[in-house]
């Protein structure tokens, strides 16, 4: 996971799309608090871990979750967030 100094916390799954939405976050005002690339090979066991490491960070106030449905099921993702 990557620090940062904002509020927002950043689960996506793709280094490219993480760089993308701190991009996206930052020109509309708002600055994120990390970002944790699930990669794509994520299971539910390793989502709802990643979701709790964000929410970890007591700088974060809110989870941005941004998946790309093609490399992994986004059933499977909600299932670990609602886990964490």
């Amino acid at each position: 996971m990557t620090s940062r100094t904002g509020a927002i916390g950043t689960l996506v799954n793709g280094a490219g799309l993480a760089m993308n939405i701190i991009d996206a976050v930052t020109a509309l005002s708002g600055e994120c608090a990390n970002f944790l690339n699930t990669g794509g090979k994520a299971t539910t066991a390793t989502v709802k871990a990643a979701f709790q490491l964000v929410l970890a960070d007591p700088k974060v106030k809110v989870v941005f979750v941004n998946i790309f449905g093609g490399l992994m099921l986004c059933d499977m993702i909600a299932e670990g967030i609602m886990l964490a």
